[in-house]
């Protein structure tokens, strides 16, 4: 076990990939920060009323989707740079903790800077636009929409950390062209899938959605119960822990 990981091994690699990067982080936090600045500004100058909590999370779901794998698709970039891979690959420290420190900083460090920064701008924007008369609605994190977008975001790290280790160069370009690709071919074979067992031309359908066909002059559409749709909640967190594992074994294979 002491070879997998070890706690004071790992805080050292911890604290030294802090100390190498934490520059690129602040600069990175503070593009955000002026991202959600400016594009909030704008958004709140448009809007003619207050902007209520729904479409804060909206704001917010949209928003760490594209962020998080942008800054996850970087965090294995060194890998692609044989001058600075080797040094990286030849550390005295385990790949798993190589991968935890990864993980750390692109999963849960992300998800408490992208977080505090939408806050923080968030209130300055409610403060300098206030509305007389109006309670002003502050988006709240404990709900379902909250989950559904964290399961969404985890899959797209996954995706996009065994990307960032699996490509050398152009990380997020190649990852992402691989997943549409795969999507597109996903949604084909489903179809063809549900076409053959209904027995009628459909419409093109995902896994779990709804299909959709029409007959003459009618058009149905039909989705899954509250039961069957719960399998959503179990099928894509083991595809995205399918991948953290992958990306580690990837990780392992360069090290190799």
């Amino acid at each position: 076990m002491h070879n997998y990981f070890n706690l004071k091994r790992f805080g050292l690699l911890f604290m030294k990939h802090t100390v190498e990067h934490y520059r690129t982080y602040l600069m990175s936090a503070s593009v955000l920060a002026g991202v959600f600045l400016l594009g909030g500004s704008f958004i709140f100058y448009m809007i003619p009323g207050p902007v209520d909590a729904g479409f804060q999370m909206a704001i917010f779901g949209v928003l760490i989707l594209i962020a998080g794998p942008l800054f996850t698709s970087t965090i294995f970039a060194d890998l692609g740079d044989k001058r600075r891979a080797i040094p990286i690959l030849t550390l005295p420290a385990s790949q798993l903790e190589k991968f935890m420190v990864s993980w750390i900083y692109s999963y849960i460090i992300f998800l408490l800077v992208y977080t505090g920064v939408f806050y923080l701008v968030l209130f300055i924007l409610m403060n300098l636009k206030p509305w007389p008369g109006h309670q002003s609605e502050i988006l709240s994190l404990f709900q379902d929409k909250f989950v559904l977008v964290m399961m969404l975001f985890s899959f797209l790290h996954s995706v996009t950390l065994y990307g960032a280790i699996r490509f050398e160069k152009l990380h997020f370009i190649k990852t992402g062209f691989s997943f549409f690709i795969f999507y597109a071919l996903l949604i084909l074979v489903n179809t063809v899938f549900v076409r053959f067992i209904v027995g009628r031309p459909i419409k093109p359908v995902m896994p779990f959605s709804f299909l959709n066909f029409q007959d003459g002059i009618n058009f149905y559409s039909v989705g899954l119960n509250a039961q069957q749709s719960a399998w959503v909640f179990i099928v894509v967190p083991l595809i995205s822990l399918l991948f953290w594992i992958a990306a580690y074994f990837k990780l392992k294979e360069k090290q190799a």
